[in-house]
């Protein structure tokens, strides 16, 4: 049965091909895909868990407050495992001014780990490394006409601490999101304190070594042992994904969506290979007569539709899988999106850098297999049930 398979797909090299060729592109196209969105959505998650930790400590129920008093805390002492570090944040409202210019901004009060990871954001000049520096977004540097080496005074009254205080402007930092980067001005921790509440602080952020970007398992037992301690103090620890519920929410439905994508693929890819099978089955209607008249029953001659279909997918799909690996490959040392520039700036916006990093699991290459094995079965399940309902004498005197 098998070998007969084989001598029909060979009988029609050229129809054989043109079919196949399209089950490997779709098959290279999908692999291609699932590689490139999976190293999109790792380098948006990562650039959020960059930003927050791996576990953030705020006062509870901060999404209602919003006055500074009310957000902000003393932090304490946390007890963290081996290796992990926990590093403070504060943020507030304040106005800009530069000679007769002004802006309101979000201050924020960032350690020297927290500058550090503005390194790759620097556009020009340094990261501050002394008390009266500043970092500003090249938006809200413009907008204020000060550059490298000039003053910028914030004016924050009504709180806790001094209400003013003057920074030299150090660095510019180029954000990926515009509107941010006309708000931002970054100063060291212990200036935005006496500027806004000395000794305080309105997040702690935790940070674990080791920790895989999608791994819970680990965060959910620490943010467990942490919360008995902190929220008799008013405090609550959330992971990284709980303190943005937005984007959590894609996590689940990233893997269905990119599934109907390829699924949509391999549809269009089935609708040609059903196509193939159908003309197949017209133009040897008298040897599938021939062969019913032999012996051969309606169960053997639908096995065999089947076998043709399924070496003619099975093949070029496993072609198009080995093409799709080796541009995987190449994906996963890092790429740049070969897009218009105008459309960068879009990815930008939503914080994805210009270079990706491909990823692929088992279960895509499973997923990619499953749809192409399908496809086969589905397309030749028609042409394998006309096949086995002709009757022999009718069959062997059809003239097409």
């Amino acid at each position: 049965m098998l070998r007969l398979a084989w001598r029909n797909l060979l009988r029609t090299p050229g129809r054989s091909l043109t079919t196949g060729g399209v089950v490997a592109l779709v098959t290279f196209l999908s692999v291609v895909l699932l590689s490139f969105y999976a190293g999109a959505m790792d380098a948006f998650f990562g650039l959020l868990l960059e930003r927050t930790g791996h576990l953030v400590v705020r006062v509870e129920g901060y999404r209602e407050k919003q006055a500074l008093e009310d957000l902000a805390f003393s932090p304490p002492d946390l007890s963290l495992p081996q290796g992990a570090r926990v590093e403070g944040v504060l943020e507030g409202a304040a106005l800009a001014i530069a000679g007769e210019r002004s802006r309101p901004v979000a201050l924020t009060g960032l350690s020297r780990e927290g500058f550090s990871r503005q390194r790759n954001l620097l556009k020009a000049g340094r990261l501050p490394e002394a008390s009266g520096e500043a970092l500003l977004g090249e938006a809200l540097a413009r907008a204020l006409r000060v550059g490298l080496g000039d003053e910028v005074v914030a004016y924050a009254p009504g709180g806790e601490g001094i209400g003013v205080f003057a920074f030299r402007v150090v660095g510019l930092v180029d954000l990926p999101e515009s509107h941010l980067e006309a708000r931002t001005l970054l100063v060291p921790l212990e200036d935005a304190q006496t500027l806004l509440a000395p000794g305080r602080v309105t997040r702690l952020e935790v940070r674990l070594p080791g920790v895989g970007l999608y791994e819970e398992a680990p965060l959910l037992a620490l943010k467990a042992s942490l919360q008995e301690d902190l929220v008799p103090r008013g405090l609550v620890v959330k992971t990284w994904l709980e303190a943005n519920p937005g984007y959590a929410a894609i996590l689940p439905l990233y893997r269905v969506v990119m599934g109907v994508y390829v699924g949509f693929f391999f549809l269009l890819a089935g609708l040609i290979l059903l196509n193939a099978l159908y003309l197949s089955l017209v133009e040897r209607v008298r040897e599938f007569g021939l062969l019913s008249a032999l012996g051969l029953s309606g169960r053997g001659v639908m096995a065999l539709v089947f076998w043709e279909s399924l070496l003619l997918v099975g093949v070029f799909a496993l072609l198009g899988l080995g093409v799709g690996l080796f541009a995987h490959l190449e994906m996963a040392d890092g790429f740049r999106m070969p897009l218009p520039q105008w459309i960068l700036e879009q990815y930008r916006e939503f914080g994805l850098p210009e270079v990706l990093y491909g990823r692929l699991g088992l279960s895509d290459l499973l997923l990619v297999l499953g749809y192409a094995l399908g496809v086969g079965v589905l397309a030749a399940l028609w042409p394998a049930w006309l096949a086995s309902r002709l009757e022999p004498v009718e069959a062997m005197r059809y003239v097409p």
